[in-house]
């Protein structure tokens, strides 16, 4: 069943990028999260839907398709800092090895 995005059309949304930092060697060892380390970076924007079945946000910095499997995870804002004035966010986990 497709995930109804029409209410995200033009509302000001905030993709929170989320990365292990070295996900190889935590997956090795006994490490806690905290002490492998975190890198977050955020894109604010405005949604756009694509076609009725797609999420884009376009802001300042550039823009981002959302991919369908974070869908699940948009939800709005829950007054956190670095989601400043967007309704909603959602998180994207980025691969180790790609760069920021």
């Amino acid at each position: 069943m497709p995930v109804q995005l029409d209410y995200l059309e033009g509302r000001k949304i905030c993709v929170v990028f989320c990365q292990l930092k070295d996900e190889e060697t935590f997956k090795k060892s006994e490490k806690e999260p905290e002490e492998a380390g975190f890198r977050l970076k955020c894109l604010h924007g405005l949604g756009n839907i694509i076609d009725g079945k797609y999420l884009k946000v376009e802001g300042d910095q550039g823009s981002f398709q959302i991919p369908p499997s974070a869908y699940k995870n948009i939800y709005p804002n829950d007054g956190t800092d670095i989601l400043k004035d967007s309704e909603y966010f959602v998180m994207v986990k980025l691969d180790s090895k790609l760069e920021f």
